[in-house]
């Protein structure tokens, strides 16, 4: 599939969840697509999304939300060794 069609699969996604779902489901969705833009090395925009789940776990005090979240951070930018 074209990456302009999953791209606008993923924003009609996340936008539906916006308006139709739990928080609980937007911070799944959200961290979908986190993974996905991830894959396209895009770990900007993917940290703005892993953010606001973050939040949203935080909010809802769910822990598994929370460790889902971890598990799919960006890799961190390695620094020289001084």
């Amino acid at each position: 599939m074209p990456e302009a069609l999953v791209a606008a699969a993923f924003a009609a996604a996340i936008t539906g969840l916006r308006q139709h779902s739990t928080p609980y489901h937007l911070a799944h969705g959200l961290l979908d697509h986190a993974s996905h833009l991830l894959r396209l090395d895009d770990d900007e925009v993917a940290r703005t999304a892993i953010g606001e789940a973050r939040g949203i776990a935080q909010q809802l005090r769910c822990q598994p939300l929370l460790d889902r979240a971890e598990t799919i951070q960006p890799a961190r930018p390695r620094t020289a060794a001084s």
